[in-house]
């Protein structure tokens, strides 16, 4: 299937060339083409089991830690494809970082969960690394939250401010790219409103990938839409052009309830 394309204006941040992805033999993408724009929110939507997490594992090789897994293709992030055997992969995975469906905080404090990565990989230490861990739990909409408690266990906090935690966690280390897995799924209604208002300003600052099931909100939260179904990218374009005139009858029928 060729896909429905809409030409982005921003800059490509990270783009996927005939990517294709088959677990013990069987296919869960099939030749994706997409490019994603840079500084903008991007939404994968389709129904379950039509490629859209493995399409965002891909773009940091976490498919890379599953037995039995064929990839091929290209993913081109700084015009290097990410699967040259050359390719650092802890610098790349510092680089696209991603939360997934369930918030995973560290068994450790508020401030460790946030400082380890920036420690490790950088050597900040100090007041260097004071001021690191607020700016990152300031981009994470947390730190008026938890200013004064950061000695406690990050797993002490409700489940949504640990998702916001692990967002934090993946800012201090400076990634250009944010892959998130259905961050808001096992969030209550509140929490998800904080989550999708992080996001929006996350995306003007950072390349934003978000899985979502919610059509609702791929509609709030992002600028461009990308409809998978049967492991095939079907459409991308604006999303305001995916759910107010969408160019596929397949899109459509998604759309608006007709399946999935």
């Amino acid at each position: 299937m060729v896909a429905t394309m809409t030409t982005p204006k921003q800059k490509t941040a990270i783009e996927t060339i005939d990517l294709s992805v088959a677990y013990n033999g069987k296919a869960a993408l099939k030749g994706v083409s997409v490019a994603f724009p840079e500084n903008a929110v991007t939404a994968l939507i389709g129904p379950s089991g039509c490629g859209k997490s493995t399409l965002l594992r891909a773009m940091n090789r976490m498919n890379d830690r599953i037995p039995d897994v064929a990839i091929s293709g290209r993913v081109l992030l700084n015009g290097q494809d990410i699967y040259d055997r050359r390719v650092n992969l802890t610098r790349l995975r510092r680089e696209v970082g991603m939360v997934f469906q369930k918030p995973n905080p560290f068994p450790m404090s508020i401030f460790e969960n946030v400082a380890l990565g920036p420690r490790l990989h950088y050597g900040i230490r100090g007041r260097a690394l004071q001021e690191v861990v607020e700016d990152a739990l300031r981009k994470a909409a947390l730190w008026d939250e938890v200013k004064d408690e950061l000695h406690k266990s990050g797993l002490a906090l409700s489940g949504g401010q640990q998702q916001r935690l692990c967002i934090a966690r993946m800012l201090a280390v400076q990634p250009r790219i944010l892959l998130m897995d259905e961050p808001c799924s096992a969030l209550d209604p509140i929490s998800t409103q904080k989550i999708e208002e992080l996001i929006a300003e996350l995306g003007t600052r950072y390349t934003v990938i978000v899985v979502t099931h919610n059509l609702q909100q791929a509609a709030r939260i992002s600028h461009y839409t990308g409809f998978l179904m049967f492991g095939e990218l079907v459409e991308w374009g604006e999303t305001t052009q995916i759910f107010e005139r969408p160019a596929r009858p397949e899109t459509e029928a998604y759309i608006r309830g007709r399946f999935g």
